[in-house]
């Protein structure tokens, strides 16, 4: 790492070759990438860094057209995890996939966020290839699961909606919240501090095979279950209906190992907690972000967000009766207090 620091001043040629525009302007630069940032701050270096340090390509292909989560601000779209990533240095587009014939070749992860009907089979068939290919993929979704993504990962879905106990704990009122306290160090190069909370997922059931290897589950606390009733009034865990105790699987990470690339693939049965509702919650902004950057092969970076810088900003008049304070009244008062013991010391 070197450090140059060159005043326009008095180097106006070389501030002009660097593109400097303002004094105090902090580039960064690693090989033959640069990123400028104008007023620096901790937590703009720390962004800046990340997206310095991701490996490969950026680009996210999310699939639109089916009912999937919209990149945009409403409750139920993902415009904010969006948003986020992209200050990390990922780029997104979204595309229908029943109007192209296959995904662009930079294409680093496929994303499926929540579709709400099902794919046709061109739809299956460039999903398959995009695999087939080294692409990752990340499904984010319980049911229905596409018949071929459950035959090729071995998953099987448990009836019914994820219920936890342990939601109450952390003041949340609804009970299909499963709650992730837990997080498998094989996809984090740090765990997130806080838990995350996973709306309405479902549990799964993973079957080993030949074709993908398990890295990693994510589970729901002891005090879950699989709920199969309706979610209202008191709920109680009836295993006659299937319903089985926690903790349950509600994602999993599997690698396939080629020759040239390992691919990578995270199925996670619920699409609501990126949502712009969700993702602000506990820890699950640092779940998805660790997420993605285990599938782009970058899990040597922290998901977890470094904390907001601190600073403070006075307005003229409340700085100037702060500084008359300290300098004026606090000094007078220090005297006052000394005068008034001494003489107190004197009369006894």
């Amino acid at each position: 790492v070197s450090v140059t620091i060159i005043d326009p001043v008095e180097d106006p040629g070389r501030a002009r070759e660097l593109g400097a525009a303002r004094h105090g302007e902090l580039q960064l630069r690693l090989g033959a990438r640069r990123e400028v940032i104008a007023n620096p701050t901790s937590q703009r270096i720390d962004r800046a860094l990340n997206r310095l340090a991701l490996q490969g390509e950026r680009w996210i292909v999310t699939l639109k057209g089916h009912g999937e989560s919209p990149i945009d601000d409403t409750p139920v779209g993902i415009g904010r995890f969006v948003a986020h990533a992209e200050g990390l240095g990922y780029r997104f587009v979204a595309v229908d996939p029943r109007l192209v014939d296959g995904l662009p070749e930079n294409t680093r992860i496929l994303l499926i966020a929540g579709p709400r009907r099902e794919y046709g089979a061109h739809t299956i068939a460039l999903i398959r290839r995009f695999l087939a290919d080294g692409g990752a993929l990340l499904w984010l979704g319980g049911h229905p699961l596409p018949e071929f993504l459950a035959t090729t990962a071995g998953i099987e879905l448990l009836p019914g909606t994820v219920v936890d106990a342990a939601a109450a704990v952390h003041g949340l009122e609804n009970p299909d919240n499963a709650i992730i306290s837990e997080y498998p160090r094989e996809l984090f190069a740090q765990t997130p501090e806080k838990h995350s909370v996973i709306k309405q997922a479902a549990a799964m059931n993973h079957r080993d095979n030949d074709a993908w290897q398990l890295k990693a589950r994510l589970h729901s606390s002891p005090r879950s279950w699989n709920e199969t009733a309706a979610l209202r009034g008191s709920l109680a865990r009836d295993p006659e209906l299937g319903e089985q105790a926690g903790p349950l699987t509600v994602g999993v990470a599997l690698q396939k190992t080629g020759s040239t690339t390992d691919q990578r693939m995270v199925i996670l049965a619920s699409s609501q907690f990126i949502g712009n509702d969700q993702i602000g919650q506990a820890g699950n902004r640092a779940l998805a972000v660790g997420l993605l950057h285990w599938l782009s092969d970058n899990d040597q970076l922290s998901s977890v967000p470094i904390a907001p810088d601190l600073d403070i900003h006075w307005q003229p008049r409340l700085a100037a009766v702060l500084g008359a304070g300290l300098m004026g009244v606090l000094p007078a008062l220090f005297i006052g207090i000394g005068l008034w013991t001494r003489s107190r010391r004197r009369r006894a």
